[in-house]
């Protein structure tokens, strides 16, 4: 992958003679035309770029009486990546026949000391590490499914068995559209945060009816032909989370964050389809907040790389209202697709 690299040459040539009637070996067309080589052919090697590394090199070769470059060797490396090193000797080994150099007028071979500095190209002109902010991995879509644990963090409802609910019905869809990173260290550890959509479904057994009261919330068994009994539930959340990365872009970065999302729930409803004793189809919607607690508070645990990602989050408060009936507590588990939105 060929990137922008901003060459500076300072003294190109350091030759070892110093006579009259000496000329130095030189590259076709010049300094110029060495600067314009070196740009369109250098690439800036990825592991280094995944290190944020950057620096000069001085690699020394030999320009024979032909013209030829031999003799290829490291002068010395000031960068923290010894793939610099490595590069610089692949275009020097590109490089056109030169112009050899002469003494007292004859054709020599003379010894060339060539500096090239490689600029990280993640920073653009004017920037620094420390103003360069690395992607928060918060933005967007998920999908997983969900389980419902007592207080107790067992899936068992003794005396109320209508909460152990359908896995398999009992889904979670996010939509994190905004995100932004405070960084900690040196960008990889910082705190995440945005805003998000969520529309949490509670796939309830098929053979129970839900119902409410002011004071509580419960289910009687008595259904019949019901395919689908489901309580969904629309959410506004926002996430804290600490955050470590590799990397400052999406691409080719591992990631691990952990810490709570708060939710605010907007709008709730029971949807249930089955067949009726003339055999028709029917869709039931119920629109009511069941005695479902309006704010809620989970934890969560992220982890990726690129653009894919897992999660587990747990719900430390009950999905209902205090005292409407026992505590119940999702669990959920799913995928990641991150999205850089504004990149």
């Amino acid at each position: 992958m060929n990137y922008w690299l901003i060459i500076i040459f300072t003294g190109v040539f350091s030759f070892l003679f110093s006579q009259q009637d000496n000329s130095d070996a030189s590259f076709p067309g010049g300094e110029k035309a060495l600067q314009e080589f070196l740009v369109e052919n250098l690439n800036f090697p990825e592991i280094c770029l995944d290190m944020q590394a950057g620096g000069k090199v001085y690699m020394k070769f030999m320009v024979e009486k032909d013209g030829s470059i031999t003799q290829i060797e490291l002068e010395a490396n000031n960068t923290d990546c010894d793939a610099f090193v490595n590069e610089a000797r692949r275009v020097i080994e590109l490089m056109p026949t030169w112009i050899p150099g002469t003494i007292a007028g004859d054709t020599t071979k003379l010894q060339c000391i060539l500096p090239i500095n490689f600029v990280n190209p993640d920073f653009s002109e004017g920037e620094t590490e420390d103003n360069d902010f690395f992607e928060p991995n918060w933005a967007g879509i998920e999908l997983g499914i969900g389980q419902l644990y007592n207080s107790n963090c067992s899936t068992t409802f003794d005396q109320n068995r209508f909460w152990e609910n359908e896995v398999g019905k009992s889904w979670i869809f996010n939509y994190n559209l905004f995100e932004y990173k405070f960084p900690i260290f040196k960008q990889h550890l910082g705190i995440t945060t945005g805003l998000g959509y969520s529309l949490k479904g509670i796939g309830i057994k098929t053979n129970y009816q839900l119902v409410h009261t002011p004071d509580s919330v419960y289910a009687v068994d008595g259904l019949s032909n019901v395919r689908k009994n489901k309580i969904t539930s629309h959410f506004i959340t926002i996430p804290l989370l600490l955050e470590f990365a590799t990397k400052k872009d999406t691409k080719k970065n591992f990631y691990v964050s952990a810490g709570v999302i708060g939710s605010w729930r907007l709008s709730s409803y029971l949807v249930q389809k089955g067949t009726d004793t003339n055999g028709d189809n029917f869709t039931h919607f119920t629109y009511s907040n069941y005695n479902l607690s309006r704010f809620s508070l989970e934890g969560t645990v992220r982890a990726g790389y690129s653009y894919m990602g897992v999660f587990a989050a747990y719900q430390f408060t009950s999905l209902f209202q205090k005292n409407k009936t026992v505590g119940v507590f999702p669990f959920r588990i799913g995928l990641s697709i991150n999205v850089d939105y504004f990149q």
